[in-house]
């Protein structure tokens, strides 16, 4: 497991590792306070209890007086609560001082004073502002991990729902091409049917994996495209062309394929003459550009369904985003043809 710090953290905070280090530093700080007074015996004494005490006032605090009074914002209960605490806590320790002889004789008769209350009192606070912190931030940090967490399970969640979207539109076109050879009793139903199957096994094995090698994604298109040509015979020029080296490559498995489908909807289905699609994937170190465009139809269809906002194309724009978020470029323009442009960045 790669080790970051991310994961120490969590392991520090799930064995509670925090706390131990915590307080052995605390310690520490108050045993040099009392070391050069008393003595490094009774500055040992005098740590310890002190961190019994804080502690003690501390997790109360934390664990307690935060949930039960000052997030209900019952915040009277709380500072007057925290106010005992602190006192109590300060008797206590006097009363301690008193009956140990850790502190020399002559110090004992200012542990009555308002000054050294005031001081005590001032040190517990401020352990108890620390703890709170701390509290607080690995509170946020727990949070914020729950956050992602739920985050990347709606992300996920979200992507099965688009990819099964993807399905149901496909088999319809395909079964549709099925239809239309079978109608006609065609000699070529069978091979669309081979051609069909091919497909659905992508789907179905490759089309859940969260990447594909590219090589696979565009045997998968080229295969579409095949099918496709059966049905259309010499009315359908297709042209699919790809440079750079594929191997090493992983794509989303049918990122391209709305856009492949919307050239038949809007293009080739809506001509009587001849149609032409063309596809062009250019591969490097840095990027994929995929380029696909088709005739526009000869009866215009912008008045009856906009190119750019089919179901198909807002399902690829979606997945995009959240597969590849500020990595990818998508510009659809409409001249003498219709054209796609995509760059996907490794």
């Amino acid at each position: 497991m790669k080790l970051n710090s991310t994961y120490i953290l969590l392991k520090i905070i799930r064995y509670k590792i925090h706390h131990v280090f915590f307080w052995l530093v605390y310690f520490f700080v108050w045993y040099f306070q009392y070391e050069q007074f008393v003595g490094k015996l009774n500055a040992v004494m005098n740590s310890l209890v002190v961190i019994v005490l804080h502690g003690s006032a501390s997790y109360f605090n934390n664990y307690y007086l935060v949930p039960e009074f000052l997030r209900k914002r019952k915040y009277i209960y709380y500072f007057t609560t925290l106010v005992l605490t602190i006192s109590f806590i300060c008797l206590v320790h006097i009363v301690y001082l008193l009956q140990v002889d850790t502190i020399d004789d002559s110090e004992k008769f200012n542990l009555w004073s308002m000054d050294f209350f005031f001081s005590n009192s001032i040190s517990i606070l401020y352990t108890i502002g620390l703890t709170m912190t701390l509290l607080f931030f690995k509170q946020w940090f727990e949070k914020e991990r729950l956050n992602d967490k739920l985050e990347k399970l709606n992300i996920e969640t979200e992507l099965k729902y688009l990819k099964s979207q993807i399905n149901p539109h496909f088999l319809f076109n395909s079964l549709n091409s099925v239809y239309a050879l079978t109608l006609n009793k065609s000699d070529k139903a069978p091979e669309v049917v081979l051609k069909l199957s091919d497909i659905l096994r992508y789907i179905l094995y490759d089309g859940g994996e969260k990447v594909v090698s590219l090589s696979k994604e565009i045997e998968y298109l080229n295969n579409y495209l095949e099918l496709e040509k059966i049905r259309y015979g010499s009315r359908l020029e297709t042209k699919l062309e790809v440079k750079g080296d594929l191997s090493g490559h992983e794509i989303a498995p049918m990122i391209f394929l709305p856009f492949l489908e919307n050239c038949f909807k809007h293009g080739v289905n809506s001509n009587i003459g001849h149609t032409f699609i063309n596809i062009s994937i250019e591969v490097d170190s840095k990027d994929i550009h995929f380029k696909i465009e088709n005739n526009k139809p000869q009866t215009r269809i912008s008045d009856k369904v906009n190119y750019q906002g089919g179901i198909g194309i807002e399902n690829v724009k979606k997945r995009l985003n959240l597969l590849y978020p500020g990595k990818h470029e998508l510009e659809i323009t409409e001249s003498e043809t219709f054209v796609v442009d995509i760059r996907i960045y490794w």
